[in-house]
């Protein structure tokens, strides 16, 4: 019945066109911060080390070792922290004149947490159009995409809110851990729009389908012998739902899915380096450590010892 349920939920998943195909210009991504020794690839097959301020263009493959770290902004309001023991694709950015644009990215293996700034507000009561950004992650398991901004009551970039109709998504936060055989998306701001089936898959629209998944909410996917399976978890409510058939998790799943989530407005908790995972560990809350992040208006995980 969940299955049978699951399946009238599915949405076919539209191929995102390639960036370059997008209005907008083709920018590369600065490297707003950097802890220890980060390393890329260049398609044309150099490697190197970065520092501060080094450009990545479209197709290069970011990896941090472990105790390493790195902070990237490929648009003036989008920030990604990418973890030690990651690598990660950055496959292009286009950005708009009005500050908008799209970024495609693609991990390889780790984690790596996104965030889309909270624009200023209006004076009085107004609300002003945000500029739209639309960030796409994949992995083996699936493709995340996340769309922020618009116009005032639209909350998915276009959408028509289906819960307020006044209310807009305006900044997003949320995590993508790749491991072998697995993906976890956290959502702690925002919302997420997962298709799941392997990467590869996803791009020629063989896919098992789309799940929203909110604020507050956790989807793990799993491949198992070439199946992709998928369990969302509400850690609100403490609800844990097997998208894909047969039975879920339970409590075990949803302490680990509370573990994942990071909340930039608290400091919030998440895995640090040499920490097992899931133990909770202190994110650095202090913004004036990293000013490359252009004052963010809420604390953000900065790169540091501890964690990037």
């Amino acid at each position: 019945m969940l299955r049978r349920a699951f399946l009238c939920l599915l949405l076919p998943f539209v191929a995102s066109a390639p960036l370059h195909a997008q209005q907008g210009t083709a920018v590369s991504a600065r490297f707003a911060s950097i802890k220890g020794v980060v390393m890329i690839s260049t398609p044309g097959g150099g490697t190197k080390e970065v520092h501060k301020g080094d450009t990545v263009r479209s197709g290069t493959i970011i990896e941090c070792g472990a105790g390493a770290g790195a902070s990237l902004k490929p648009l003036p309001t989008l920030h990604i922290i990418v973890y030690p023991d990651t690598k990660v694709r950055f496959d292009g950015a286009d950005v708009n004149g009005d500050g908008g644009g799209s970024v495609m990215c693609t991990i390889i293996a780790g984690k790596a947490l996104f965030h889309i700034d909270q624009p200023p507000q209006g004076p009085g009561d107004s609300k002003p159009a945000v500029p739209v950004i639309k960030v796409t992650v994949v992995t083996d398991e699936g493709v995340i995409v996340n769309n922020v901004g618009g116009k005032p009551g639209q909350s998915e970039a276009g959408t028509p809110d289906d819960k307020a109709g006044s209310r807009q998504i305006t900044a997003a936060t949320w995590t993508v851990q790749h491991d072998e055989g697995r993906t976890v998306v956290a959502v702690s701001e925002g919302l997420s729009n997962v298709s799941i089936g392997k990467g590869a898959a996803a791009g020629s629209g063989e896919v098992g389908g789309q799940v929203k998944v909110p604020q507050g909410s956790v989807i793990w996917l799993f491949n198992r012998d070439g199946k992709i399976s998928a369990e969302l978890v509400d850690t609100n409510t403490g609800k844990v739902t097997n998208l894909t058939g047969g039975p879920s998790s339970g409590n075990s799943l949803v302490e680990q899915s509370k573990n994942q989530l990071v909340s930039p407005s608290s400091g919030g908790t998440t895995s640090t380096p040499g920490s097992t995972p899931g133990t909770p560990g202190t994110l650095p809350n202090n913004p004036s450590s990293n000013p490359d992040l252009s004052t963010p208006q809420k604390p953000l995980p900065v790169v540091s010892a501890d964690t990037p």
